[in-house]
C-alpha cells in the first residue's frame, strides 16, 4: 500500500494521469507554436494568442479539477512567453479553466459553439489582463488599445478550429484507451 492510498484510501486513476498527460503535451506544443512560430509571421497584423483557446478546450472535455489543473499549467507557460507582471495569467487561466470545467460538467454542452462562444470570452479577459497596466497606470489612450485588443481578438478566432478538434480528439483518443 502507498502512501498516498494510506492518506486518501484509493489511488489515482491511470486513465486521469494519462489523460492529463496528453493534455500537458498538447498545451507545450500549443505553447511552442505560440511562441516560437506566430511572432515571426509577418502577414498577420497583430501576434494571435492562441493559449488560451487551448486551456478552454482542456476545461471543457476534462471538468472541473482537471480543466483548472490545465488552465493553471497553461497560464504559467503564457506567462513565459508574454511580458507580464509574473502570475497574472496564471491566476486568470486557473480560474478561467475552473469556472468553463465546471459549466461544461453541469449546463454547458460540449460542441464547437460552445467552445467558440468560450473562446471569444477568454480572449476578452486576456486582452483586458494585457492593457490593464497600460491604461490604468501608464496613461495610453484606450481608442489604441481597444483597436489592438481588437486586432488580436479577431486574428486569434480562426485558430479555434484547429484547437478545437486537437482537444476534442484527445478526449476521443482516451474514450478509446479504457
Amino acid at each position: 500500500m502507498t502512501r498516498f492510498n494510506n492518506i486518501t484510501g484509493r489511488l489515482p486513476k491511470r486513465r486521469h494521469v494519462i489523460s492529463f498527460a496528453y493534455h500537458a503535451l498538447f498545451l507545450i506544443i500549443v505553447y511552442v507554436v505560440q511562441a516560437l512560430v506566430l511572432p515571426y509571421i509577418t502577414a498577420l497584423p497583430s501576434i494571435p494568442l492562441i493559449l488560451p483557446l487551448a486551456a478552454v478546450g482542456a476545461a471543457m472535455f476534462e471538468g472541473g479539477s482537471r480543466g483548472a489543473a490545465a488552465g493553471l499549467f497553461a497560464g504559467a507557460l503564457c506567462d513565459l512567453s508574454m511580458n507580464q507582471p509574473i502570475a497574472s495569467f496564471t491566476v486568470l487561466f486557473t480560474v478561467m479553466c475552473l469556472a468553463i470545467g465546471i459549466l461544461s460538467d453541469t449546463v454547458i454542452a460540449r460542441g464547437f459553439a460552445p467552445y467558440f462562444l468560450m473562446c471569444v470570452g477568454a480572449l476578452a479577459l486576456c486582452s483586458f489582463v494585457q492593457m490593464f497596466t497600460l491604461l490604468f497606470f501608464d496613461d495610453v489612450p484606450p481608442r489604441g488599445l481597444l483597436t489592438e485588443a481588437l486586432r488580436q481578438g479577431l486574428v486569434s478566432l480562426p485558430f479555434t478550429v484547429p484547437v478545437y478538434f486537437g482537444a476534442r480528439g484527445l478526449v476521443r483518443r482516451k474514450e478509446s484507451v479504457q
